[in-house]
């Protein structure tokens, strides 16, 4: 994000100059103004060193999801408490660790000062607080119930970052293993196999298949080398940039969901971060057209999130959510069911509470289950790299020593 230099006058008439961060010119005066200064000059801020090696770490900084729940927590605490938001927020960013998220917080700190709503000030800073959180604030603002409307947001983010640890324990063993091996056949094809082409080239004896395929291998890497690297980096870079354009995305997620095993896993999660991120902000008070479109956002999954989109259209013409949903065909019978019961009773939280309890359950024996497969198979996958590998390594030795007896 560009830095703009800027000269401004506070409310006093006094002149103040600093630099903002800011997506255009445009913004960067608005953001000022909403401040309260009244901008003299506003410039692009050039650095005047070649690398401005601090400011370069501080645009890879992040605010970590871990960062958000430890500052709604303490928010959510200092306004039970009954101390005024400005002072809550100007205690939490003198105390804040994150070089990223104090001056953000200052920031607002200063607009709630000058008479701006919370949800305003966060809205601005998209890639800290995501539209979840400030639609939360705002729905707690509006009704009076901030710090109820804070912790339900840390009970979604600490629910969020619990499936997320529980995938990475699930794959890291696969990861491991693959690195390995990468490992391992990099150091044979770099170190071992052209010395055994040195060694075997003395000799009039044919080689055998695994050896001549480690050898054409290795053959390959050193007079394609380039290739190889162009392959390893540049395959990656396309198919990220691929994945970012819509078709690209909806390709990949929708593949995603295929995938035996991982596949029924994703769904599952996707499901219950619906149905939990749903109650969450129905329950601050969030009209339920509002809450779709926010709940969209939040699942990961583009063609999810496509499907909640057109439910909330269907809603729109006058359809009910368990019509909607069958329609869709991309929910469960048990979902159906459930919301319809939800609906014609009302208690749609409580039903929707049940799925998300339902397919937690389903979550964690569908990660068991993955792990139960995924074992196996990376052991008997390792078993026949690991044998090919050795009759590529010591076959040749046998057939000399068979020359040799000879």
């Amino acid at each position: 994000m560009p830095n703009y230099r800027y000269r401004v006058r506070d409310r006093n008439g006094k002149a103040v100059a600093g630099m903002i961060d800011a997506p255009t010119l445009q913004i960067a005066g608005d953001r000022l103004y909403q401040l309260g200064y009244f901008p003299i000059t506003i410039e692009e801020g050039k650095s005047d060193t070649l690398f401005d090696i601090p400011s370069l770490l501080q645009r890879f900084k992040k605010v970590k999801l871990n960062d958000l729940i430890f500052f709604s927590q303490q928010l959510s605490t200092l306004y039970k408490a009954g101390l005024p938001l400005l002072t809550g927020l100007e205690s939490l960013a003198e105390q804040a660790e994150n070089k990223k998220l104090k001056p953000i917080l200052e920031a607002i700190g200063r607009q709630i000062e000058g008479g701006g709503a919370l949800f305003e000030a966060m809205s601005q800073y998209t890639e800290v607080f995501p539209p979840v959180y400030v639609n939360m604030v705002r729905a707690g603002e509006a009704s009076g119930k901030l710090g109820e409307s804070l912790d339900r947001f840390v009970a979604l983010a600490n629910r969020e970052l619990s499936t997320k640890q529980r995938v990475k324990q699930a794959t890291r063993y696969p990861k491991i293993v693959i690195l390995s091996l990468v490992i391992a056949s990099g150091v044979l094809l770099t170190f071992v196999i052209p010395r055994f082409v040195q060694v075997f080239a003395r000799f009039n004896t044919p080689l055998p298949l695994p050896t001549r395929i480690m050898i054409g291998i290795n053959n390959f890497f050193h007079t394609y080398w380039y290739l190889v690297l162009c392959a390893l980096f540049g395959i990656p870079i396309l198919f990220k940039r691929y994945i970012r354009t819509a078709q690209g995305r909806y390709f990949w997620d929708s593949l995603k969901t295929r995938i035996p095993i991982f596949g029924p896993l994703l769904l599952k999660i996707a499901l219950s971060r619906f149905g939990y991120t749903f109650v969450m902000l129905n329950r601050s008070g969030i009209p339920i057209l509002q809450t779709l479109e926010i709940t969209s956002t939040t699942i990961e999954n583009v063609v999810l999130s496509k499907t909640i989109e057109e439910i909330s259209r269907s809603i729109r013409e006058g359809r009910g959510l368990a019509d909607s949903m069958r329609e869709s065909g991309r929910f469960t019978p048990l979902v159906i069911q459930m919301v319809a019961i939800g609906e014609s009773s009302g208690t749609l939280d409580e039903m929707l509470m049940r799925i998300t309890e339902y397919y937690d359950i389903e979550v964690d024996n569908a990660i068991k289950e993955f792990s139960t497969y995924i074992e196996p198979i990376l052991v008997l996958f390792l078993g026949i790299v690991v044998l090919f590998l050795a009759l590529a390594v010591f076959l040749p030795w046998w057939n000399l020593a068979s020359v040799f007896k000879h």
